[in-house]
């Protein structure tokens, strides 16, 4: 069994802990950056190497390179194993989108966006404070700003105009200082809670938070199934603020990032990712093996 993880241009711990799980399960398991691919007549190569020959693509495309990403899974989807489909790489590295895919099935916050910053700023007047900015395509924490009063939003939205993008505003869900964090690897799924340092708003491990195992109940579990299914995703993370005993989707995440929830849930999750890919693969290819044998045997039937 071989297969590729296909990443950025430098590799994250994230990616170098999949590499050597990987390593120990399958006979061939290779690091393709997505910088290094050439899209050819309908073919995926890499070092002049068809990478649909290959059985399976653990991607972790970064948002840079999304559309071109897009381009290459599209190509992909039918040769070999993807855990996701190729439109998660839009619907889970836009924030705004992940939202509106699955406002019907999950709570989310208030959200705006818009090209006009006189729209947003008249908008202003009917919202409570705090209220949040977000970049539509940030990751980590970075990029999520909070505005305490109508003054300080209107500066943030003048300063976000500069980007000549739509500017994205959200509800601020009163919380202290905890979020969710939800790791979806097939019908498994793993927790933790996210506390943020002290003076700190963002709870991500990424700006220092901590993180704390945490048990879902059924109810929740059935949600972060469903918001996976929704999204096109076998892997994925989802991050939630709860209120009022309520769980509001806030990000979800295509590249999910486990070290936090690793040390966390004491769960090796780069294991628990390889295994699930080498199942669904062995899966895959016996579905294909009877599907040939059944095409096989109907060719040969003679009326």
């Amino acid at each position: 069994m071989k297969g590729y993880l296909l990443g950025p241009k430098n590799l994250t711990q994230n990616e170098i802990l999949l590499l050597e799980e990987g390593k120990k399960v399958f006979d061939e398991f290779l690091y393709v950056p997505i910088t290094s691919l050439t899209l050819d007549d309908g073919k995926v190569l890499f070092n002049g190497k068809d990478l649909s020959d290959f059985d399976f693509v653990l991607p972790r495309i970064p948002r840079t390179y999304v559309y071109f990403g897009y381009c290459v899974l599209s190509l992909l989807e039918n040769e070999v194993y993807l855990p996701i489909k190729p439109q998660s790489l839009f619907l889970s590295h836009h924030k705004f989108l992940t939202l509106l895919a699955t406002k019907d099935i999950t709570k989310i916050p208030k959200t705006f966006l818009s090209n006009s910053d006189d729209i947003l700023k008249k908008r202003l007047k009917k919202l409570e404070f705090p209220i949040v900015f977000k970049l539509i395509y940030g990751s980590l924490g970075k990029g999520v700003m909070f505005a305490d009063s109508e003054e300080s939003a209107r500066s943030l939205i003048d300063m976000l105009k500069r980007f000549q993008e739509p500017i994205f505003m959200e509800e601020y869900i009163e919380n202290p200082g905890e979020d969710l964090r939800v790791v979806v690897i097939g019908n498994e799924i793993f927790a933790m809670k996210r506390i943020a340092k002290a003076g700190e708003r963002r709870a991500n491990i990424a700006i220092s938070g901590k993180g704390k195992k945490v048990e879902l109940n059924e109810e929740e579990k059935e949600l972060a199934l469903k918001l996976a299914e929704k999204l096109g995703m076998k892997i994925c993370g989802l991050d939630f603020i709860q209120k009022d005993g309520e769980l509001y989707l806030i990000e979800a995440n295509v590249n999910v990032h486990f070290l936090g929830i690793t040390q966390a849930t004491k769960v090796n999750i780069a294991a628990k990712m390889i295994n699930f890919l080498k199942e669904e693969v062995k899966t895959r290819k016996s579905f294909l093996e009877r599907l040939m044998k059944w095409l096989k045997e109907i060719k040969e039937i003679r009326f």
